[in-house]
């Protein structure tokens, strides 16, 4: 598989994130919305096929830049699931971040074990959740 990872988000387009994102989602955030949320953030990486020259992977970072960092969002295309692009992003982000104390992501429970091979371990958490706005602020 020819997949390119980068950082650099500069380079996205909307047509290169069409489709098949945010899969069981009542209420996903649209292309513009998700390409934001992209450029908006600390740090983001892509996975793009190099003969589709699509997106097929994404995670992007919060953070201080000091201490603390939290990853909101981590995605593979389901057709690309169980073929490493996930890993690769994670690993990119934790090289990324490695100078910072604490990186933090919450995830569901199934997802516990691929988290603890990339060195993650569990812990309790709380989570508040308004499904009205998953797609994203209306005024963005």
């Amino acid at each position: 598989m020819n997949i390119h990872y980068t950082k650099d988000i500069a380079n996205i387009s909307d047509d290169m994130l069409d489709g098949g994102f945010f899969v069981d989602w009542a209420n996903p955030p649209g292309v513009a919305t998700h390409l934001k949320i992209l450029t908006s953030s600390y740090c983001s990486f892509v996975a793009i096929d190099k003969k589709t020259n699509k997106v097929i992977g994404f995670i992007n970072v919060i953070s201080d830049g000091i201490l603390t960092a939290y990853i909101p969002l981590l995605e593979v295309l389901p057709e690309y699931q169980g073929k490493g692009v996930g890993k690769e992003l994670v690993r990119l982000v934790l090289e990324e971040l490695k100078d910072l104390y604490m990186i933090d992501i919450c995830h569901d429970e199934e997802l516990a074990p691929f988290y603890a091979e990339l060195g993650a371990y569990s812990n309790y958490s709380s989570l508040f959740r308004n499904y009205n706005a998953q797609s994203g602020r209306k005024n963005i």
